[in-house]
């Protein structure tokens, strides 16, 4: 039997630790290279035949092209290097600037001013860390009305409610969410606290129990929140429409989505649109992975967590706004792969993966023509379909 954790969410130092760590690897393999310009030597070995001077002429000149070649390359590093530096201070800056503007104006006054223009365009830009899971709970919210006693009542009926399947299967795959950040696998500082969220769920919605994939959701929020407020943010996300469509495994109400999705794609990216038919690649092969795991599993954890700020405010449009900005973001490199390839790469994105040319392309994508309501879209094609 699980027992009740009291582990607390992760510093927002060790946050920015592991979101830096691509970066920081990367710098580390920098550091340690020695300069192109010092593994080229100048003069020639005394045991070689001396050239005559048109040769050495010729040599000189092109050892010196080669050299200058050299230089301009590494110059022009070095200054992309200085640019990334420069841009991710400032990106700091921001958050710190942003951090107090939330905690001191907005979240008292949360309901009051979270449909303000400011506040919109704040909310787009990218949460700080350091208030993200006070503005995810609120953004989510608790519709669900569960409170307290709830959670602890789920955690003390485990041994009568869950069946050792559902357990076993928890177990394996936490310990197979995000295994970079070495936090959920067994001995980690999370791993007991994801694995009673997620068994908690499965006491409280027996009828759905655990699907793989969930995991993840309750790894993000675990990051983010203290376990009860995970649990609680949780229970309310996999009652969202979509979320409730594709963990019960209603393949009839997924398929409306899945239409709504292809109506979408070819508006939008029509080239795309094409290739994918052309293909057999049908939105069922990436898209169901990225709803079932809101991208955490498919993009690197920072930008998935920059797609989780604006779904909690915008819904379930936003997963199909994401994808959409995916797919225009990567649409060359799309073009030119097969079924299996392209497959492939939409299941696990490049890691350099940034979050301001996402959403720079998500920002061009509409899902809705005309501004409608995606759930009406989604209920009038459903019923449609009937």
């Amino acid at each position: 039997m699980l027992e009740k954790s009291t582990a607390k969410p992760l510093t927002l130092e060790l946050m920015k630790n592991f979101f830096r760590r691509r970066e920081n690897s990367r710098n580390s393999q920098r550091n340690d290279r020695i300069g192109s310009l010092g593994l080229i030597q100048h003069s020639r070995p005394s045991y070689l035949p001396a050239k005559n001077p048109d040769e050495e002429t010729k040599h000189q000149k092109e050892h010196d092209e080669i050299l200058e070649s050299v230089r301009r390359r590494e110059t022009q590093a070095e200054k992309e290097r200085n640019k990334k530096r420069e841009e991710r201070y400032k990106e700091e800056e921001r958050l710190l600037v942003d951090s107090r503007l939330w905690t001191s104006d907005i979240l008292p006054n949360f309901e009051q001013l979270r449909l303000s223009r400011e506040v919109q365009d704040l909310w787009w830009r990218g949460l700080p860390p350091s208030i993200r899971g006070r503005v995810w709970r609120l953004g989510i919210s608790n519709k669900l009305n569960i409170q307290g006693d709830i959670y602890r009542n789920c955690l003390n009926e485990l041994r009568e409610k869950v069946n050792h399947e559902s357990l076993v299967a928890i177990r394996l795959d936490v310990s197979r969410t995000f295994p970079v950040l070495c936090v959920f696998q067994e001995e980690g500082p999370l791993n007991e606290p994801l694995r009673s969220v997620l068994a908690a769920y499965c006491v409280y919605r027996p009828e759905v129990g655990y699907v793989q994939g969930m995991s993840f959701i309750g790894a993000v929020l675990t990051l983010n929140m203290e376990p009860h407020d995970a649990f609680v943010c949780f229970s309310n996300l996999l009652d969202n429409p979509c979320h409730k469509a594709a963990f019960t495994l209603d393949q009839r109400q997924m398929n409306v989505y899945y239409e709504v999705f292809a109506a979408a794609l070819l508006k939008n990216l029509p080239r795309v649109h094409a290739h994918f038919i052309s293909s057999g690649l049908s939105p069922d092969f990436y898209l169901l992975d990225w709803v079932y795991t809101i991208y955490a599993k498919a993009m690197p954890l920072d930008v998935a967590c920059r797609v989780w700020d604006v779904f909690v405010k915008d819904g379930d449009e936003f997963l199909f706004r994401t994808a959409l900005g995916v797919l225009n973001l990567y649409q060359e490199e799309l073009l030119g792969m097969d079924f299996v390839r392209c497959a492939q790469f939409l299941t696990k994105l490049p890691e350099n993966l940034q979050a301001s040319q996402l959403f720079e392309s998500i920002g061009v994508m509409t899902v809705c023509p005309g501004g409608g309501n995606f759930q009406k879209i989604i209920d009038d094609v459903s019923r449609g379909n009937s």
